[in-house]
């Protein structure tokens, strides 16, 4: 099964990568192919852009991307800002407490830079998947002096999950909350960001800029803030261990990211044949 993908937008953390920082050598060679076969490649997650820095190179992905689930579209390699959607200063106040509040580990994230109030184990976890240093900070400093994008829970354990549902309900009327899971590691990360920002309205922008249409577009994704992507994109595919709502979406279900589940849909859909 072939499809007139012109656009392939790549979901990064259980779908482009599963452990460690980067794709595997099968994934990789797969989304290079793609490139030599004239197909734009573009990344659509949410994550910073500096935290793909690393990637963008490796796969020599020049061009604009979608980061911090919407909230971003970036050009790379020039770093410009294509379109932003800040979080509010309030909504960052009210999150900072709330984490505080309930014990919980937060990230806090600008364009550049990202910030933490607490260097633990789920720090370090980060330091070598994002490989990337935050600077370490009192996060409330930064409300109205630093320009945020998202802020970022993670939970690590059941106990943690059930406090960031908690903390998800009381962030209702300050801004959009978007869940994901990584397989890799069993955590969840909960961005908070603008409430008008999604990945389906960035893909909207993005093929806009490019000259393509939605219908020319391959997504594959993995997790519950790849949904919006999935509703509009002409071709759709899941991988193994996404979620049921996002496998009833999807054109196809791949293997999982362990299997390689990329480099499979990337050879059906655009090598093949």
């Amino acid at each position: 099964m072939k499809s007139d993908c012109k656009l392939l937008v790549l979901d990064v953390d259980g779908t482009l990568i599963g452990r460690g920082a980067y794709p595997s050598e099968s994934v990789t060679k797969a989304v290079l192919a793609a490139q030599e076969k004239g197909v734009a490649v573009a990344l659509g997650t949410g994550r910073a852009s500096e935290a793909c820095y690393h990637l963008l190179r490796h796969l020599r992905l020049d061009g604009l991307h979608i980061f911090f689930d919407g909230a971003a579209i970036v050009d790379w390699p020039s770093n410009d800002i294509v379109s932003l959607r800040a979080l509010p200063p309030r909504a960052t106040e009210r999150i900072i407490t709330l984490a505080r509040e309930y014990d919980l580990f937060l990230e806090i994230y600008a364009h550049d830079f990202y910030f933490i109030e607490k260097d633990n184990e789920l720090a370090e976890n980060q330091r070598q998947k994002l490989q990337l240093d935050p600077l370490v900070t009192n996060l409330q400093s930064l409300v109205g002096r630093v320009t945020v994008v998202k802020a970022q829970l993670l939970a690590a354990t059941a106990d943690e999950k059930v406090k960031a549902d908690q903390v998800t309900e009381q962030m209702n009327g300050y801004c959009k909350m978007a869940w994901s899971l990584d397989p890799s590691n069993g955590i969840y990360f909960g961005n908070a960001i603008n409430s008008s920002a999604s990945k389906g309205n960035a893909l909207r922008d993005l093929v806009d800029y490019l000259g393509f249409t939605l219908n020319d577009t391959l997504a594959i994704g993995d997790s519950f803030n790849d949904l919006g992507i999935f509703e509009i994109a002409g071709t759709t595919v899941a991988m193994g261990h996404a979620p049921d709502s996002l496998k009833q979406l999807a054109n196809w279900v791949a293997p999982t990211v362990q299997e390689d589940g990329v480099a499979a849909a990337i050879e059906k859909f655009i090598l093949s044949g």
